[in-house]
């Protein structure tokens, strides 16, 4: 492959993960973020199953584990503030509704940046057109020079800028499943 430059789209946890990978195996990840800088804080994030996983590969399972959330379980507590039931994180080995590893999502975007040296970030900026071809895509970016990769990915969230410019607007592929009821 002559052209090992691939663009990544979002800078929070799923865009940083596979630049890692992607830069170990030999390619040029470019990581593209609309934010003006790293975003701390927000929900915390369970690492369990597949995000285990991938945390035990890339070799951040210690450092993940100093980053955790203190938390002893779930417990439902009736009107006079008495305890009726308890799900204690030991339960089904930590696997259970409330998992053993639980870290700030934004501590883990920080875990996984730091592990993708070498990467390149572009804050600040987002793409704006795309233009595939048998040899790659031309990417337009608002502030940046238009640049060329043999790969685009959309790791840039639920009202994703990627998808919207390959597929068209959102409204013409949003499907409810009918899991929430207002």
């Amino acid at each position: 492959m002559e052209n090992t430059d691939i663009l990544i789209c979002g800078a929070g946890i799923a865009g940083p993960a596979p630049a890692h990978w992607l830069r170990r195996h030999g390619f040029r990840p470019t990581v593209v973020e609309r934010a003006p800088g790293p975003r701390p804080g927000g929900q915390a994030v369970d690492l369990r199953g597949a995000g285990r996983t991938v945390i035990e590969r890339t070799g951040l399972m210690e450092r993940a584990r100093a980053l955790c959330v203190e938390q002893r379980g779930v417990a439902l507590v009736d009107r006079r503030g008495r305890h009726t039931a308890r799900m204690p994180v030991e339960q089904f080995g930590g696997e259970g509704i409330v998992s053993e590893i639980e870290i700030l999502r934004g501590d883990l975007a920080d875990l996984l940046r730091e592990a993708s040296e070498g990467v390149e970030y572009l804050y600040d900026d987002t793409v704006t057109a795309l233009t595939e071809d048998a040899g790659g895509v031309t990417v337009r970016f608002e502030n940046a020079p238009q640049r060329r990769f043999h790969l685009v990915v959309g790791a840039d969230g639920l009202h994703s800028a990627v998808r919207r410019l390959t597929f068209g607007p959102e409204q013409d592929h949003y499907r409810p499943l009918g899991g929430y009821r207002s």
